[in-house]
């Protein structure tokens, strides 16, 4: 090619060499590094990860003596954590208690024998009279519910409805951001479609 005489040379034509030669206004772009190559520290660690590996895998374990493994310090159970963790908070609770909290009350004096005597023969007589009961002295009577409760399906919707509608209410427009529609994708008019027909 070097020895090629210039009427020998391949020629470019007008159109393109005017294409060429012309100015562009071209956007400036960055260019992202989509396969970004690894760091020299990164490959050292990649080659540290495998050597660690290997001598892994290739490692005898017949080289290994047999031990006895003796526990010295014994951990508590999780029952014996949860027990020590209640009785801390038992603890704490006591001590950071305030008795401004406390109601007033009165303390009632001890019954005199013969009150508590009458009491015990009352509740005896009472409960008697309830055992001897006769049960067929009593009238039938048909229980009529004039108030229905609903049950819990029409509550738990009744719930659903109420979070919705406060949901709703307490919406707070200021926590939007704004936002321009900007159409992509731009469907053609009807002069273009009928100029596409036509041709």
């Amino acid at each position: 090619m070097s020895g090629a005489k210039t009427e020998e040379l391949p020629r470019i034509q007008d159109a393109l060499k005017g294409e060429l030669l012309k100015e562009h206004s071209l956007k400036k772009t960055e260019a992202n590094e989509k396969n970004v190559l690894p760091s020299a520290e990164d490959v050292k660690q990649e080659k540290n990860h495998q050597n660690m590996l290997s001598g892994i895998e290739g490692f005898a374990a017949e080289k290994l003596k047999p031990t006895e493994t003796k526990e010295k310090v014994v951990l508590p159970a999780s029952s014996d954590i949860q027990a020590e963790k209640t009785h801390q908070g038992l603890i704490q609770g006591v001590e950071t208690f305030s008795a401004e909290k406390l109601k007033t009350v009165k303390t009632r004096e001890p019954q005199s024998p013969a009150a508590t005597l009458q009491v015990e023969m009352a509740r005896d007589s009472s409960l008697a009279a309830v055992e001897t009961f006769d049960k067929n002295v009593l009238k039938k009577s048909e229980t009529q519910e004039k108030n229905p409760l609903p049950d819990t399906d029409a509550i738990a919707q009744e719930m659903e409805h109420i979070k919705f509608k406060t949901g709703i209410e307490g919406f707070d427009r200021k926590s939007l951001s704004h936002a321009d529609t900007v159409e992509k994708n731009s469907l053609p008019t009807k002069e273009i479609i009928a100029q596409e027909k036509s041709a």
